[in-house]
């Protein structure tokens, strides 16, 4: 994009064509006869003069090569997070279903703190504390008839009750480890035997590396150790993961357990370490990652940490390689959003802006190795991709041309100007796509190559601040295609 800055540095081009005494004696300027005073236009003039200067730019080339791969999109590609889907109100409304298959996310991640809380006190609750047990009544009202469209689910336990953390420092008491272990087993057997759900992903905790390694919540990351008298107190938080593992695989052999849903992934003297330590019972890697913590945060800010999501995705896919070279242990980005607190009420998180954000996040994360991604979340009143009220926000729209069209081999796809606009390519079979995100704000031409001069039309989507849209584009017809600021683009045809 040109900013008004940049428009200033034109002035002399879009402004100084007229340079006579007659025209610099600006008193008045003549219209059909009637005499209007300058100063009353030169405001306005100055206000579309940065508009003016922007329209005659150069258009954006975007190139796609639909022969060269450089990644691979799979079912689980494009997840969400699914809180909602605790609260069985939402397992049994018709309107929550069906957003939820028109996203279509590959992955929905069961995960609220609620949920280790007492259901007869939580919506949430998932636990019977007055019998120390899990509320299988309870477990089975959330999860029967929740999403017939069937998608891969993970269920997270993000900790342990509160009677197993008697003195409450939040660390799981030395001498329930087992205890817990066998706890985690039972709801395996409670959901994938006796209710017979199913579920193949299991997480065992959640965020715990704020509390077993280092205070997150203080210095950006850098706080003080949690325990002063240790170094940290990591090597017990995997040993709480490999027993639960370990149990939990003896109940069903099939499923796959991961974790430790790390809040701080940058670390990667924590992540390197966990990951050895788990090693033998570990099937995936989950990491989180959120990137601002003030809605006045610029927007191009807020994208350019979006597309930090790839060097992250990057280091840690590279840390699995070289730590499990003949096992490959996925990496899984299951939490991500723009505010890492619901008190900001980032407004952009709701809008367009959002499934900017989100589109620039999942091709980074994708791009660079990642195997699954789960956003933050399906439902509610700041984050949710449809609000409390079961409408679609722009990110659910987004979600919807991720899963319908982006799913198969990434090719190579480039853009002469990537601050301005983003490109990412998947082929599927005889089915093509191409996404283009606008992320500035202001329109931008792209003149588009590699798709070819065919006949076809295109299927052309389109999610902005004017809402979402489908119309179709002539594929002869792609060397002046206009996008709107802030907006989410994809074409979808066949090629020969």
């Amino acid at each position: 994009m040109n900013s008004p800055l940049m428009a200033c540095g034109r002035l002399s081009t879009c402004a100084d064509r007229e340079t006579s005494p007659r025209r610099r004696r600006l008193g008045v300027l003549a219209r059909s006869g009637e005499f209007i005073r300058w100063r009353f236009w030169l405001p306005v003039l100055f206000l579309l003069l940065p508009a003016l200067c922007r329209a005659d730019s150069a258009p954006i080339t975007v190139t796609v090569q639909w022969q060269t791969v450089i990644a691979h999109a799979g079912a689980l590609a494009y997840g969400l997070n699914g809180p909602a889907g605790l609260d069985p109100a939402n397992g049994t409304s018709a309107a929550y279903n069906a957003n939820m298959a028109y996203m279509r996310p590959g992955l929905v991640r069961f995960h609220g703190w609620g949920m280790i809380e007492d259901s007869h006190k939580s919506g949430q609750g998932w636990i019977d504390y007055a019998h120390q047990t899990w509320d299988a009544a309870k477990i089975r009202r959330d999860l029967q008839g929740i999403y017939p469209y069937h998608p891969a689910l993970m269920v997270n336990i993000p900790g342990w009750p509160a009677w197993m953390d008697r003195d409450g420092d939040g660390f799981l008491d030395n001498d329930q480890k087992d205890a817990f272990a066998r706890f985690c087993a039972d709801l395996v057997k409670i959901v994938n035997k006796d209710i017979g759900r199913r579920v193949a992903y299991w997480e065992v905790t959640n965020e715990q590396d704020g509390r077993y390694y280092k205070d997150f919540h203080a210095d950006n990351g850098n706080g003080p150790l949690k325990d002063p008298a240790k170094p940290d107190r990591l090597d017990e938080l995997a040993d709480i993961y490999t027993r639960c593992a370990v149990a939990m695989k003896r109940v069903d052999p099939t499923i796959k357990v991961g974790g430790p849903a790390a809040e701080n992934p940058w670390q990667t003297d924590f992540d390197r370490r966990f990951v050895r330590a788990a090693l033998p019972h570990l099937d995936f890697f989950s990491y989180h990652g959120y990137v601002s913590g003030s809605k006045d945060d610029p927007d191009q800010a807020v994208y350019d940490r979006a597309d930090g999501y790839g060097g992250l995705t990057r280091t840690i896919v590279g840390l699995l390689k070289s730590e499990s070279p003949r096992r490959p242990i996925p990496a899984f980005l299951d939490e991500y959003n723009i505010s890492w607190t619901w008190e900001t009420r980032d407004p952009r998180m709701a809008n367009n802006k959002g499934a900017v954000f989100d589109a620039l996040s999942l091709v980074s994360a994708i791009i660079h190795g990642a195997d699954a991604t789960a956003a933050w979340n399906d439902k509610d009143g700041v984050y949710g991709k449809t609000d409390l009220d079961d409408h679609l926000r722009p990110g659910a729209y987004a979600f919807h041309l991720f899963n319908t069209f982006l799913i198969g081999d990434v090719v190579q796809a480039t853009t002469s100007d990537p601050k301005s606009v983003v490109a990412y390519a998947v082929r599927n079979g005889s089915r093509h796509a191409l996404l283009l995100v606008n992320r500035s704000d202001a329109p931008q031409t792209v003149r588009l190559t590699g798709w070819g001069t065919g006949r076809e039309t295109l299927a052309r989507h389109e999610v902005s601040e004017a809402g979402y849209a489908r119309t179709g584009i002539p594929a002869g017809q792609l060397d002046s295609l206009r996008l709107p600021e802030h907006s989410v683009t994809v074409l979808a045809g066949t090629r020969p």
